[in-house]
């Protein structure tokens, strides 16, 4: 008995001298072509600006779909940090010679990049801690972009403008940010100011005329309405898809139309000149893998021409991960 247990005791000991920590696992190759060495991340390939809510989005994307990107997360968490505004969001960040970078103006969707920042805390870096307080301020700022007239969130303070797609990604955050039982008690006095998921669905339906089932595409994507076009109309039914908001055959029923209307052009790269990549993330939560791999397969004369950005190399990322290469191009009908 004494022999078996010293042999158990040794093959545990090699098992754990030889088992792979969470840091040993992640690459630090990942969005290379988008890495600084200080650990900004900027939009574009070796580019000149980060835009912060694209980055962290970018991250999200990977780690969901099982990339381990803790690596780059804690390294431009670090970099970013500093430009936090003392009232909570954040700015866009343009280099100024060399590896020096100055905030260049507002940010994209201060909205939504609220909770994705806080969502880059607790679902990528769950042990920073230092990273409570800067949430709480992010936080403080969303509760001032409410509109209780309209109940919906403005993307910007003291601007008119509220986009369905950053409506649903509050929503489906703060839903989440809810449902982490450590999060919300450390969070709590400040998501209890925020309104329910009840009361923001109800408002999409209301003020954007959301009705999947009857309609692919909201009557309005933004307030004030804008003219018809791919962004902000066609890739509106995709954010409810990437989040959860519909699932099962709901979102199975959302997909076919959507690809029914758009997936020939989209898989040509003709309905933008960016490929949206999130449209492949979207397939792929619904079932439909063959059109995710359709993506994968046409990506690299996208990123040949210049049409890339740290959105769809997240997606890649992901992608690649979870699905086997794709051998043809094939769009399945």
């Amino acid at each position: 008995m004494e022999f078996k247990l010293l042999i158990c005791a040794v093959m545990f000991a090699l098992l754990g001298s030889i088992a792979p920590t969470a840091s040993a696992a992640a690459d630090e190759t990942l969005f290379s072509d988008f890495s600084m060495s200080d650990g900004a991340l900027t939009v574009f390939s070796k580019g000149e600006y980060v835009e912060p809510y694209s980055a962290i989005k970018a991250l999200i994307v990977a780690h969901r779909l099982g990339v381990d990107v803790s690596i780059q997360a804690e390294r431009f968490s670090t970099w970013i940090l500093p430009f936090q505004q003392a009232n909570g969001p954040f700015p866009r960040i343009c280099r100024s010679g060399g590896n020096r970078w100055l905030a260049c103006g507002p940010s994209d969707a201060d909205d939504s990049l609220a909770v994705l920042w806080c969502a880059l805390g607790s679902e990528i870096l769950p042990t920073h801690r230092e990273l409570d307080a800067s949430c709480e301020r992010a936080l403080d700022n969303l509760a001032t972009l409410w509109d209780p007239q309209r109940q919906t969130f403005r993307a910007v303070f003291g601007q008119a403008p509220a986009y369905f797609a950053d409506n649903v990604e509050v929503m489906a955050f703060l839903q989440s940010l809810r449902a982490d039982e450590a999060v919300f008690r450390r969070h709590i006095d400040v998501l209890a100011k925020l309104p329910s998921s009840e009361i923001m669905a109800a408002a999409l339906q209301r003020n954007y005329g959301y009705s999947p089932d009857i309609n692919l595409e909201p009557t309005a994507a933004s307030m004030p309405v804008t003219p018809y076009a791919f962004y902000p109309y066609g890739v509106a039914p995709l954010y409810p898809m990437m989040y959860d908001v519909r699932v099962g055959k709901a979102r199975e029923h959302d997909w076919r139309k959507w690809r029914m209307k758009y997936g020939k052009q989209w898989l040509e790269g003709k309905v933008d000149h960016f490929p949206w990549g999130l449209a492949a993330w979207a397939a792929y939560k619904s079932g439909d893998k063959n059109s995710a791999k359709a993506w994968l397969h046409n990506a690299q004369q996208w990123k040949q021409a210049g049409r890339w950005n740290i959105i769809e190399e997240g997606v890649w990322l992901g992608l690649n991960k979870m699905l086997i290469a794709p051998v043809s191009a094939t769009f399945d009908k």
